[in-house]
């Protein structure tokens, strides 16, 4: 039975063509979508799987209710607490940031960053060292753990177990790069290898080139390198823990423990903020996807595996719908097959289970096409996305992934299939064999609510894409009150900024050269307090800028009150600029008459405001809205870029002397620039990416949705091929046999952006509310996608309808 099951469907899907087409190529795409998601999570799901205690080890979470998101750190001294006064854990570690800086042996100088780790942590994690002795290579002050790849690019060929090394921190930001380009180096001293990690493909939300010992950490603290936190409950944000649970213990008995140990540590501290803070315990197995603040590494969070599901299922929601749609328009066309089958015996089970067998099969065939699709386009596209150099996707091939295909594959068939397939088995033979135009009948509704609904979505998808890329391009002609065209700026590295300086001016072309810590809108941001002198008022928060008396003229910035900075040695340090936002938060009604005022901070220094500059947006556009207060002041030791303005009709010619310049100055570290508008550009990649995502998605939705539509037009086409024919001998002119057959389509297309318009534009209002500096929307970004949609459900309905007014009757006739 289920051969001729199979005979029969393979059959009217060969005879059956178009509308055959039509519905394999609209599950392929959907389809591809969504085993791209699947691919994704199944990527993610490989993450930490090969530590083998993986089930019971947990990371220690800091949250409050007056955070926004739980920290993945914790304070220091947790992990030896719970260590030892918690019975049901058997073991914790912790995993501290701080190591970055250059790593030099012999004659080669690399940069290395990595965690303080203690001997624990081998106890912990499975690691596997291909030298050295996991029991002893991390207890003694003054050893190194590298990787595998750091170890080769150091040793080369050489035995890198027992080397000495040279350490020189430059506080390079780590495991999150904030774009810092660190300080000037500070040296650590010599340390032996103790061990080499394996080099092994480790999927492991833990990334590094070194783990230095943590007894290390106690020289540090002597030679006044590194601040002392064994002991302090209320820096929480530069530690990770790592406990395992004994075998007997819970996730129950973890979270209990945790809880009454936050409550006792927090509840008499004296900053009241404080107060609030408790511990949870976060499975290993949720780590990979439970993105938190200061985590290890940027993952896509949960959040994004839900929208992208999302997406996903609703374009494979309209596939699905199509399907249904055609298949039951196509029902007529079976009708008298069915009243046979039912006359010969034929129950409503075994007709079900035919139709089900061709849904499945469709699916099937669906599922062929949509993997050429994932591996040629859509795969290749996605790994090309911006954001997928920060998340890394590797996606995992082998027999599980394509049962899991082809198990998604049989229930989007069953799913697709199962309404048409109860519809048509219902029919009765005695009306179906009678006639066969009226087994159809009354579903039209039914169609034409189906066919809505694609294009309501279809509507939602492009009026979402054409906004934002609306306001991605806002970002990037965005106004930010200060020059970056032709400005390089150039990470320093630890290297003396006057050195640098010295050397790149004599550079033709170059016309100014200042230096700052961050760069401003980069998406970095560094804060301080500031009161008035002798007031016992609450410190006010202010912007930092770490900048220099060259900083203003480099950039363009209006002074529009008072001077700018002193030079370095003329009381530079004493003295700060202000922007107009800060003049006033401090109630101030003219920019001159903050100019002299004396300010302190919460550490005792006295500042005085030398001058005021014209407002400008220092933060990234998506973080603020409103220009908060700044203040800029002078600080050698942390400047970590110049910024190099050029004014040459070569601007590549000229970067190419300013590498030479910079390794005149410095051979070791390579040069590092990157151009200040190509820069602020790339912070709104992301956006960019979402744009293409839902660009791409509206695309699917609008193609599967025309697809359908090109069925419908099709059919209609066909079942009045009779009436055409009639009409045009009757003298009907072709427009008039157009309109007429595109008549019921035309009024879907219309419902349907009465319905998506609207709510189109409530629905993106809603989350553009929330995004800072946004552009303005009304009903012209709605009245463009759906002039978009009318025009194409008209190109695809005017592709039939007009094709079958040409017609000449006498084919129609003879066909009938």
């Amino acid at each position: 039975m289920f051969r001729n099951y199979l005979k029969v469907g393979l059959r009217n899907i060969l005879k059956y063509k178009a509308f055959s087409f039509i519905n394999v190529f609209g599950l392929a795409v959907a389809m591809s979508v969504c085993m791209l998601v699947i691919l994704m999570l199944a990527d993610q799901h490989r993450y930490d799987q090969f530590h083998s205690k993986k089930d019971r080890i947990y990371r220690i979470l800091t949250d409050s209710e007056d955070f926004r998101q739980a920290y993945a750190t914790s304070p220091f001294p947790l992990a030896e607490v719970l260590r030892t006064e918690y019975p049901a854990v058997e073991q914790s570690t912790h995993l501290m940031p701080g190591v970055g800086g250059d790593v030099e042996y012999g004659q080669k100088l690399l940069e290395m960053r990595g965690y303080f780790a203690e001997k624990q942590f081998f106890e912990v994690f499975d690691f596997d060292l291909q030298k050295g002795n996991k029991i002893s290579a991390l207890s003694a002050p003054n050893s190194i753990v590298l990787s595998s790849e750091l170890a080769a690019n150091l040793f080369g060929q050489e035995d890198a177990l027992g080397k000495v090394v040279s350490f020189a921190d430059r506080q390079l930001p780590f495991p999150l790069d904030h774009g810092s380009g660190g300080a000037a180096p500070v040296e650590w001293g010599n340390f032996t290898v103790t061990g080499v990690i394996a080099d092994e493909p480790y999927r492991s939300h833990i990334h590094f080139d070194v783990l230095m010992s943590m007894a290390t950490r106690q020289r540090l603290y002597t030679e006044s390198k590194l601040e002392n936190l064994t002991d302090n409950w209320e820096h929480y944000w530069q530690n990770y823990t790592y406990v395992v649970m004994d075998e007997s213990g819970t996730e129950a008995d973890l979270q209990a423990g945790l809880q009454s140990l936050g409550v006792r540590m927090y509840k008499n501290m004296e900053d009241e903020g404080k107060r609030n803070i408790i511990f949870k315990g976060q499975p290993m197995a949720d780590i990979a996807m439970g993105l938190e603040n200061n985590d290890t590494n940027y993952r896509l969070p949960a959040f994004g595996y839900y929208f992208l599901g999302l997406l996903s299922l609703v374009v494979l929601v309209c596939a699905c719908l199509n399907y249904m749609n055609l298949s039951i328009a196509r029902a007529t066309t079976r009708a008298r097959e069915i009243g046979v089958r039912k006359t010969n015996g034929a129950h409503r089970g075994n007709l079900v289970f035919q139709f089900l067998s061709e849904s499945v099969l469709m699916s099937l065939l669906s599922l062929a096409f949509a993997w050429l699709i994932l591996i040629l386009f859509l795969k290749p596209a996605f790994m090309n996305l911006w954001l997928n150099q920060h998340f890394s996707f590797d996606f995992p091939t082998g027999w599980g992934i394509y049962l899991i295909f082809v198990g998604f594959a049989l229930a989007i068939g069953i799913v697709a299939g199962l309404y048409p397939a109860f519809v048509m088995a219902s029919y009765q033979p005695v009306k179906v064999l009678k006639a066969n135009a009226t087994a159809g009948r009354g579903k039209m509704g039914l169609r034409k609510v189906l066919g809505v609904s694609q294009f309501v979505v279809s509507l939602l998808f492009i009026v979402t894409s054409i906004l934002i890329f609306r306001q991605f391009k806002h970002y990037i002609n965005f106004e930010y009150g200060f020059a970056t065209e032709n400005i390089v700026n150039i990470e320093l590295q630890g290297v003396d900024d006057e050195l640098v300086r010295t050397a790149l001016s004599s550079v033709p072309g170059v016309t100014s050269i200042s230096a700052c810590d961050i760069i401003p809108a980069g998406g970095t941001n560094n804060n301080f307090t500031l009161r008035k002198l002798g007031s016992e008022d609450e410190y006010t928060q202010f912007g930092s800028l770490r900048t220099d008396e060259h900083f203003i003229e480099t950039l363009d910035i209006k002074l529009i009150a008072g001077k700018p900075l002193p030079p370095h040695g003329q009381g530079t340090d004493k003295h700060i600029l202000v922007n107009e936002a800060a003049v006033r938060v401090m109630g101030f009604e003219h920019p001159a008459d903050m100019v002299g005022q004396l300010y302190e901070t919460e550490w005792g220094n006295t500042l005085e405001v030398a001058g005021v500059v014209k407002d400008f947006q220092f933060k990234i556009l998506v973080n603020e809205d409103k220009i908060s207060p700044l203040a800029m002041r002078s600080d050698l030791e942390q400047y970590g870029f110049l910024n190099v303005k050029l004014s040459s009709d070569d601007l590549m010619g000229t970067v190419e002397v300013l590498k030479a310049k910079w390794e005149s100055v410095d051979p070791v570290h390579p040069f590092k620039y990157r151009f200040f508008d190509e820069q602020l550009a790339a912070t709104h990649q992301a956006i960019f990416d979402i744009v293409s995502i839902l660009g791409f998605i509206a695309f699917l939705s609008v193609l599967i949705a025309c697809l359908g539509l090109l069925g419908m037009a099709t059919y209609s086409v066909e079942r009045r091929t009779k009436e055409v024919g009639i009409r045009k001998v009757m003298g009907a002119p072709e427009l008039a046999i157009a309109l007429l057959l595109s008549k019921e389509l035309l009024l879907m297309l219309i419902i349907s952006v009465g319905i998506a318009a609207p709510a189109s534009y409530f629905l993106n209002n809603l989350w553009l509310q929330y995004l800072p500096n946004r552009v303005e929307f009304g009903f012209g970004t709605v009245f463009i996608g759906s002039g978009i949609l009318l025009l194409l459900g008209l190109l695809t309905i005017g592709s039939q309808t007009l094709r079958a007014s040409r017609t000449n009757p006498v084919e129609a006739l003879r066909m009938e």
